[in-house]
């Protein structure tokens, strides 16, 4: 199985791009302190987590598996992509129970001015001929009236600890100029659109802040805003101001934002094809998890 491209970055000095990963995610540096505790964030009418109906481990480079809650298809992957990472034995991660996945072991290491170790992630949407039943993807951007999700995580006391640990927490979403999306490819073939719950201090997106304080009606919280591209794609990445451990939004929202107010990012146009959430890791996220997770396309 290949990698299903990301949209990460590198660290202060410029940074490089993640390289084609499964639904990359860029870091920050700098600015952000810990992820801190944090409370659940109320949850958005008609996207609530329940509970997955199966449970195992799976094991990288590329273990994968399907699974299902409140009568939703979802597909989780270890995706433990960059070939170059150094460090001997695979990313593991059970999952289901008390959680939905989480990182049991994450022996590689990767430099931050460059690809991550990997993007373990769960998506729904359909790339590397892998797609979920039912997601209503792709969808049509002009066509969507929301994009409803809720995601927890933890980080284990990791994000105090910037000597070991660099990684991100952040949605990557997709787009296609087709109707039909990329179900085969490994990225998309229009855009990437990220929405950052968490960023290290020494990693950073691609591209560079070209919006800075934006507020995003319906979302709380301040962003600043990411503009670069991932080869010849755009990719714009939304960063929060305070780190998060919870959202539950319309993540419509962004991509309504991006379309009207970011040029030369999404387009209208286009058919949006996957969404994902997991952690972009360069180094450590030992014990990290995602505890709920919920997405819905209407």
């Amino acid at each position: 199985m290949l990698p299903s491209g990301a949209c990460g970055g590198g660290d202060d000095n410029g940074g490089g791009q993640a390289g084609s990963g499964p639904a990359g995610a860029p870091g920050r540096g700098g600015t952000n302190g810990a992820a801190g505790s944090g409370g659940q964030a109320p949850l958005v009418p008609g996207c609530t987590p329940e509970a997955f109906t199966s449970s195992g481990t799976l094991s990288g480079p590329y273990g994968t598996t399907h699974l299902s809650a409140g009568g939703r298809d979802y597909f989780l992957q270890v995706n433990q992509w960059n070939t170059a990472a150094t460090g001997s034995g695979n990313q593991t991660m059970p999952y289901g129970g008390s959680t939905v996945f989480k990182m049991s072991a994450q022996p590689k290491t990767a430099p931050t001015n460059g690809a991550p170790t990997g993007y373990p992630s769960i998506f729904i949407g359909g790339n590397n001929n892998h797609s979920t039943s039912g997601s209503n993807l792709p969808k049509a951007v002009s066509s969507i009236s929301s994009v409803l999700t809720t995601w927890n995580w933890a980080d284990a006391g990791t994000s105090t600890d910037y000597t070991n640990n660099s990684y991100n927490a952040a949605y990557d979403v997709w787009f296609s100029p087709n109707a039909g999306g990329e179900p085969s490819a490994s990225g998309p073939a229009g855009g990437f659109l990220m929405v950052w719950l968490y960023d290290p201090r020494d990693a950073q997106p691609i591209g560079s802040v070209m919006y800075t304080g934006v507020t995003i009606p319906g979302v709380p919280g301040i962003w600043d805003v990411w503009v670069g591209k991932n080869g010849s794609k755009p990719c714009i990445s939304y960063l929060p101001r305070t780190p998060l451990m919870s959202l539950s939004f319309d993540l419509n929202l962004f991509i309504k934002d991006a379309v009207n107010n970011r040029p030369n990012t999404i387009l209208s146009s286009w058919y949006l094809t996957n969404v994902f959430a997991g952690f972009e890791i360069w180094r450590g996220g030992l014990n990290i998890e995602t505890t709920a997770f919920c997405a819905v396309v209407n």
